[in-house]
């Protein structure tokens, strides 16, 4: 690529992490909120996969970091969220899925202290993609088998959604 190219595709990337930061902090009041009287931590890019890929050559640890994890205190379980936002072209779908790669998945469950049959993991994909048809019967194809760890929120105004998705699904990995 050219470089004004890429100089134009850190402005895109700007902007896109603006609108799905928004995304994030409406997430944040609405969970930091539900889970206030549960005992449940909150905790926003958890540095507890930090290093899991190795130092890189630099010396600097190499690692990813999701949007948020849970964490139960009492019992050490843990739940990573990935929050992905963005219109109705793009592939924010596609990246979400780094988190499927059997090593990756293994570390989480670790790190989360839960055991092989818990995929420790909620993705929640928002804005146009969770409106899409096209996007929404390709996302549903690809979570095949692990619905539950997926949810299509439509509306962030919608607050239910997420808390009903919580108290139904993802509170039973963290028990």
């Amino acid at each position: 690529m050219a470089r004004e190219h890429l100089e134009r595709r850190g402005e895109w990337q700007g902007k896109a992490n603006a609108r799905g930061q928004s995304a994030e902090d409406i997430f944040t009041v609405i969970m930091k909120m539900y889970l206030k009287q549960s005992g449940f931590e909150l905790i926003h890019k958890p540095k507890d996969l930090k290093g899991i890929y190795g130092v890189r050559t630099t010396g600097r640890p190499h690692s990813i970091i999701p949007e948020f994890m849970i964490r139960n205190p009492s019992n050490g379980r843990a739940v990573f969220v990935e929050i992905k936002r963005q219109k109705a072209a793009g592939n924010a779908h596609e990246r979400a899925c780094k988190y499927m790669m059997p090593g990756i998945m293994k570390a989480m469950q670790e790190v989360g202290n839960q055991p092989s049959n818990i995929l420790p993991m909620w993705w929640i994909f928002t804005n146009g993609i969770a409106k899409d048809p096209n996007y929404r019967q390709e996302i549903a194809f690809w979570f095949r088998g692990i619905e539950g760890n997926m949810l299509l929120w439509e509306d962030v105004r919608d607050h239910e959604t997420v808390t009903s998705h919580f108290d139904n699904v993802i509170k039973g990995m963290l028990v």
